[in-house]
């Protein structure tokens, strides 16, 4: 599948760098068709290379070029190796970063698989000198490649035909930090190691069909690569494929299997399935309810650092649901841990727990705070509590200035009560 879709993307481009008025009267008019025959030789692809090299150095007027190895008496890969040492800072200053990783991890293979793959990162380059070239490109320092790694990497991952590489280089590209990013090419290395049942790009070429991080949205694609991964054992799989027949996306809704997976992954230690499976016994769905089960998978969860389960068990212990005897403390504590993850519904009930003295201590102070930080989220109800605040002057002076400000916010929000208690300001 993606294989001739790469194929014929790659002869697509090919033709479109032939009809650039830039390559006529070039070395490459009469060669780029080369990279779309059926095999394509890697002296090939590093001749084109040295060529590109070369005329970037001749672009910056390097008078010594011609002198400098000459071709007949090292091979095409030495020359391009040599040139790249030789004139490292000022290609580093002419090259993208991405495209100057690529022209080394080329030019360092010794034999070549996966050719259509090579010969896409090849036109990328030649994309680049052809086209782009003559943009500003941000100049990097030699510290900020590790060649050894980079090269040693891609020349696992097409000599060694290594999935676990495979996968790595998917990931490099993957990691959403500028130029790295570049999720077509995660995608690239994804399927190559999916052919090899790599449970790791599985999962991660799943996550990428399920969201349509570049690929078109599919949900069936999704479905049969968690499936892949999970039944290899791999967790996080396991909890999205349970995801998947909970939701009933791809397939019908089925909340037998739905806990079968979920089960699977939380007893590999996935928390989020030990809270969905919580949610699922409190509710009853696909399960007999049973409040005991759903506490302790929910306890299980927040004690794993899952956000949502720390703020749900600071609600059970609040309002002493599922069995449990009310315990603000308690609560407060869940909720604190909630709110260091940053959930906005936990900002809120810290306030109000503050405000309303719900531990046996009233602190107005914190409770102004926690509403604050629930308002800047964009929390209208946190706006509301702010503005009763300050207009009822309960464990501080009354400010009118205050009260009608956050009213007016959260009537901005839709909260009716505020643009009431502002027209009745108003009128005393």
């Amino acid at each position: 599948m993606y294989g001739p879709f790469l194929a014929k993307r790659n002869k697509e481009r090919t033709e479109s760098l032939q009809q650039l008025p830039q390559i006529e009267n070039t070395w490459f008019a009469q060669n780029v068709t080369l990279l779309i025959l059926e095999e394509v030789q890697l002296t090939t692809l590093q001749k084109m290379l040295y060529q590109v090299i070369q005329g970037l150095l001749r672009k910056k007027k390097q008078r010594h070029l011609q002198v400098v190895h000459p071709e007949q008496t090292q091979t095409v890969q030495e020359n391009v190796l040599t040139l790249l040492a030789e004139y490292d800072d000022l290609l580093r200053e002419a090259i993208p970063q991405p495209i100057y990783i690529l022209i080394w991890q080329i030019t360092s293979l010794e034999k070549l698989a996966y050719t259509t793959e090579v010969v896409d990162d090849v036109l990328d380059i030649l994309e680049w000198y052809f086209v782009h070239q003559d943009e500003e490109v941000d100049a990097f320092e030699e510290e900020d490649l590790d060649h050894e790694e980079i090269i040693d990497l891609y020349k696992a991952a097409i000599e060694e035909q290594d999935a676990d590489a495979q996968f790595e280089l998917g990931e490099y590209y993957s990691t959403n930090d500028g130029a790295d990013f570049q999720p077509e090419k995660s995608v690239k290395w994804f399927e190559i190691a999916v052919k090899q049942d790599n449970a790791n790009a599985q999962y991660a070429l799943a996550n990428y069909y399920f969201e349509g991080i570049a690929v078109e949205e599919n949900y069936d694609r999704a479905f049969m690569l968690y499936e892949a991964a999970a039944k290899q054992g791999h967790a996080d799989a396991a909890n999205n494929l349970a995801d998947m027949y909970f939701n009933g996306e791809s397939v019908a809704e089925n909340m037998q299997l739905a806990k079968q997976w979920f089960e699977v992954a939380a007893k590999h230690g996935v928390a989020e399935a030990k809270f969905t499976l919580g949610i699922m016994y409190e509710q009853g769905l696909g399960v007999a309810v049973d409040e005991e089960q759903a506490f302790i998978y929910y306890k299980k969860a927040a004690e794993a650092g899952y956000v949502e389960a720390e703020y749900r068990l600071g609600g059970i212990y609040l309002e002493g649901h599922l069995g449990q005897t009310r315990d603000v403390n308690r609560g407060l504590y869940w909720f604190e841990r909630a709110a260091e993850q940053y959930h906005v519904d936990a900002f809120y009930d810290l306030g109000f727990i503050w405000s309303k003295g719900l531990t046996g201590i009233r602190n107005i102070e914190k409770g102004i705070h926690w509403f604050k930080q629930a308002a800047l989220q964009g929390d209208p109800e946190a706006k509301l509590q702010l503005g009763h605040i300050y207009n009822k002057g309960e464990g501080l002076a009354r400010n009118i200035k205050e009260a009608k400000k956050w009213y007016g916010l959260a009537a901005e929000a839709g909260i009716e009560e505020a643009t009431l208690l502002l027209e009745e300001i108003d009128k005393n």
